[in-house]
């Protein structure tokens, strides 16, 4: 775990914008596999602002020619908070709250960590969500090359996959309240 530069919301939602923009025009003029491609590669390069829209197709689905996919959604949607996606962040912290309210209600973890950190109380949610995104990829083994397979079979949402991700995210918070402790 360490601390990013962050990509702010107001960058990272303007990116969003433009990215879904030329994916969505793609589909009337028939390149959307052309445009999707080199989405997708950048995503795989590590831009957080393109992990953040892929993972928006993936749970938006194009019809005929992208299906649903819950895992590879949620899959994109954190690496994109882990890469410092504020956009992305804050997308996630209905699912992030159940980790963030832990932490942030113990007064010893939340004093600590503003002691012994780069965190302040202005950036303290974005931080600590950063560094629960960075544990649920290290848990679940999240890795950016395994999820772009657009033939793959639709996969909704299912309590089962998503019990994938909230477990990642409990079994991780130990480990981001030691690293925030010290």
């Amino acid at each position: 775990m360490e601390y990013k530069d962050f990509t702010s919301r107001n960058n990272a939602y303007a990116g969003f914008i433009q990215n879904r923009k030329e994916v969505l025009d793609s589909i009337s003029d028939g390149s959307f596999n052309d445009v999707f491609a080199d989405l997708c590669a950048k995503a795989l390069s590590g831009d957080c602002i393109a992990q953040d829209c892929v993972a928006y197709f993936f749970n938006k689905g194009v019809p005929n020619l992208l299906s649903q996919n819950y895992t590879y959604y949620m899959s994109w949607q954190i690496l994109a908070g882990a890469n410092g996606n504020e956009f992305a962040l804050e997308k996630m912290e209905f699912f992030l709250n159940p980790a963030l309210e832990e932490i942030v209600n113990d007064e010893e973890i939340l004093m600590t960590a503003l002691h012994n950190r780069t965190i302040t109380k202005d950036n303290a949610l974005m931080m600590i969500s950063n560094l629960i995104c960075e544990g649920i990829v290290d848990v679940v083994g999240i890795e950016a090359k395994n999820l772009i397979d657009i033939k793959k079979q639709p996969e909704p949402y299912s309590s089962q996959r998503h019990r994938v991700f909230s477990d990642a995210m409990e079994n991780c918070l130990m480990d981001v309240i030691r690293f925030l402790m010290h």
